[in-house]
């Protein structure tokens, strides 16, 4: 019984450790540079710099998401961002990377991601917790990364 007891116990510290380093995996430069622009679009997001939320953006950009019925281009998101912009303010936001494939000059970016933002609408105050999953498809043009497609799929909660 001891002997069993023991092989299980090297079992799953062989299995915890085989899991640990595929989910700990290292990072390509490319990898890297790929998730700084993820990341450093967020941040432009949250600020409220339309520029730089969609300076790593396509012109010929597509994106999707459960609320749309059809592919928005970049024109329509920017305007949906400006308005956006308007009436809310994101409070928080948290992007967790699950995986990223460079080929060549293409990305794909797979990650989980949560946010907090306050809506105001006329004299209201609503919060609203959202999260949820996006797979963003990216180019290299020019030698920089640029974002020319992107799924996203998200749950929305009122916290009030």
């Amino acid at each position: 019984m001891k002997r069993i007891f023991n092989y299980a116990i090297i079992t799953f510290v062989a299995l915890a450790f085989i899991c640990a380093s595929a989910y700990g995996q290292e990072w390509t430069k490319d990898q890297k540079a790929v998730w700084q622009v993820v990341q450093d679009d967020w941040a432009s997001w949250q600020s409220g710099d339309t520029e730089g939320a969609f300076n790593n953006v396509h012109e010929k950009y597509l994106g999707w998401n459960n609320d749309d019925p059809l592919p928005i281009n970049k024109e329509k998101w920017i305007k949906m961002y400006e308005k956006f912009k308007e009436i809310s303010k994101i409070e928080y936001y948290d992007l967790e990377p699950a995986r990223i494939l460079v080929e060549g000059d293409n990305a794909v970016v797979y990650y989980y991601f949560e946010f907090y933002t306050t809506i105001t609408w006329e004299d209201e105050k609503k919060e609203k917790s959202i999260e949820g999953r996006n797979v963003e498809f990216y180019i290299k043009d020019g030698g920089k990364w640029m974002l020319l497609g992107d799924m996203s799929v998200f749950e929305e909660e009122d916290d009030d």
